[in-house]
């Protein structure tokens, strides 16, 4: 019942604003445009321009575009969470987290919107749907993947999340290097997914920053996309924005600068929520239950890794730091993921099962190291690479 009743928003959505996630099919009608413009950009009490040029529309929270998803007509909006303690670590001696808290925040009982331009459509519309790890990007549009999935399917996965090391790369505008944290769940071809990280996305945000990036669809891609560009993700911080730019990033052979993602599943509502650092912890914001036809209850895979979009020319951005990972013990070269886990049910925050599986792209362009658990870095991950031609012969 809940699927046909996210088919039957779909086709409203379709027909009504046009498709919000994928790019290919639809052209870039003047009117069209207007009308998904009209949505996402609401009446705004305050609105400022930040330092990266980027202007934000602080918007009354219970106005926000979210709403207007046929499916959160009744919804009743969340402001707190309501999950299991998260325990504090000590990063290694040279890592720091991410600045949070570099912008000015929204008035009380407002939210930041970043207001969305005909051209941010225009280039979004070019940008290929997020591969599935199921699928291991090899029918999407030539997006080269390596991960680590937790297959155990016998315990339900209700979150997961990692640190993480952030850098500044270099990436052409017809590329994208993304860093992810998925969760999915269902057939391919209803799947629903969430993924969420940090990535250099020209073709979405319109500049080279490593930024904060959010992607979900409830029903096999037929819904859904990045950000906040289209209806679902309820955003509740009065400052951080889930397309958040980073100011410092990790230097290789140098100071390392750590994000701390979670998206776990609300005890209670069910609702999906997205969460940065931990002194103090950020509340993004969440994705509505009444999204998912799959992802109401948990997930059964949860997977970390990263993506190399292929570019025009056939050649791949780098990954990661730019560097593949190696076996030593020194986590300043490669990019990493560590403190690594799956949340189950009311209970303990777990490392990835013994039934694991890692794929690496046969592109030979990027590499994958599982470093299992170590010593004050927890189950730690190192991925990444240059990149370079890519293109499958």
């Amino acid at each position: 019942m809940a699927l046909v009743k996210l088919l039957l928003a779909h086709l409203i959505l379709c027909s009504v604003y046009g498709y919000w996630g994928k790019a290919t099919s639809i052209s870039n009608d003047d009117s069209e445009i207007e009308a998904q413009l009209k949505i996402l950009n609401k009446p705004a009490v305050k609105t400022f321009v930040t330092k990266d040029g980027e202007t934000i529309d602080c918007v009354p929270i219970h106005k926000q575009p979210a709403f207007d998803h046929p499916l959160l007509k009744d919804h009743k909006i969340q402001l707190e969470p309501n999950l299991p303690p998260f325990e504090k670590d000590t990063p290694p001696p040279n890592a720091k987290s991410v600045n949070f808290g570099l912008r000015e925040p929204c008035p009380v009982g407002t939210v930041p919107i970043p207001r969305v331009t005909k051209e941010d459509l225009i280039r979004a519309r070019s940008i290929p749907k997020m591969p599935s790890i199921s699928t291991r990007g090899q029918t999407n549009y030539n997006q080269h993947v390596v991960s680590l999935r937790d297959n155990q399917v016998e315990n339900i996965k209700y979150g997961a999340g990692a640190r993480m090391t952030v850098y500044n790369l270099t990436v052409a505008p017809d590329q994208f290097s993304s860093h992810n944290i998925w969760l999915e769940t269902g057939p391919i071809e209803h799947i629903s997914m969430i993924a969420a990280s940090w990535q250099v996305n020209q073709q979405l945000n319109g500049d080279r920053i490593s930024r904060l990036f959010t992607y979900w669809t409830g029903d096999g891609h037929h819904n859904g996309c990045y950000n906040v560009l289209c209806p679902g993700f309820v955003q509740i911080d009065r400052e951080v924005t889930t397309n958040y730019p980073f100011y410092d990033t990790s230097v290789i052979g140098g100071k390392q600068y750590e994000l701390l993602l979670r998206v776990e599943q609300d005890l209670y509502t069910a609702n999906w929520w997205l969460i940065v650092n931990d002194d103090p912890p950020v509340k993004v914001g969440y994705w509505p239950k009444e999204l998912f036809a799959y992802l109401r209850n948990g997930s059964l895979h949860a997977a970390w890794g990263g993506i190399g979009m292929e570019g025009s020319d056939g050649y791949c951005p780098p990954m990661g730091s730019g560097r593949f990972p190696d076996s030593d013990s020194d986590y300043t070269h490669a990019a990493y993921f560590r403190n690594m886990y799956w949340l189950y049910r009311f209970s303990a925050r777990l490392q990835p099962s013994k039934k694991i599986r890692e794929y690496v792209d046969k592109s030979n362009v990027y590499g994958l190291t599982n470093h299992g658990n170590v010593r004050k870095m927890g189950y730690t991950l190192g991925y990444g690479g240059q990149g370079g031609y890519c293109r499958a012969q």
